[in-house]
């Protein structure tokens, strides 16, 4: 299939409008606010890790008013990555995906820890999603990236644009941070002398049900 147009990485704000017009800055910051809250509301209740990226993909998708949002995280042999987790429209058939972190737009992204706006038809390891616009945000706590999540927009849409790309940015970084806390609160709960498993651990409890 040809390419519409070549990736763009891009670590600050994405250009091109898309999403709802004019969105207001307060009102975005706190629909992103709320996002964060209900997520660290999740952490202090002890939902298992599955629930959380659940919510996590569930709230970036209400985020970026989009249609399907998915969160990769690597395998066991590190050359991997897998999508564990996608909520809304053509979940079922991603679910599971594995495709080679050095030859795809979601490795870029997971390496670079870099976001990354792009089409679907510039990728052949996503074929199985529409040719829509598609954004990246690795989820990455500063120290190390422990995967990423993706939105995808409607066929035809205009790639992300600068506003919702830097909500989910910031959603992201969070999400992230707060996914990690859980994880160091498990450990401690279940008294492990080792610390937290590291979210990129595929073993069970760490995949999704069904």
């Amino acid at each position: 299939m040809t390419a519409e147009a070549g990736p763009r990485e891009e670590s600050g704000p994405l250009p091109s409008a898309w999403g709802p017009p004019r969105v207001p800055r307060d009102a975005a910051d706190e629909q992103r606010s709320a996002a964060s809250f209900e997520l660290m509301a999740a952490v202090m209740d002890g939902a298992s890790l599955p629930d959380l990226l659940e919510l996590v993909a569930t709230q970036a998708r209400a985020l970026a008013h989009v249609p399907l949002a998915f969160i990769a995280l690597p395998v066991e042999d590190g050359h991997m990555l897998r999508i564990e987790i996608a909520v809304g429209a053509d979940g079922e058939r991603i679910r599971g995906l594995t495709v080679r972190r050095g030859r795809s737009m979601l490795g870029r992204a997971f390496a670079s820890r870099r976001a990354l706006s792009a089409r679907i038809v510039d990728d052949q390891t996503l074929t199985r999603l529409p040719s829509g616009p598609i954004l990246i945000l690795p989820l990455e706590t500063g120290e190390t990236t422990r995967g990423v999540l993706a939105v995808l927009g409607r066929p035809g849409a205009q790639p992300f644009g600068p506003g919702t790309a830097r909500q989910l940015l910031l959603f992201a970084d969070m999400a992230a941070r707060l996914v990690e806390l859980a994880e160091e609160r498990r450990a401690v709960r279940a008294g492990s002398a080792g610390g937290a498993q590291a979210l990129g651990d595929l073993r069970p409890p760490w995949r999704a049900r069904g």
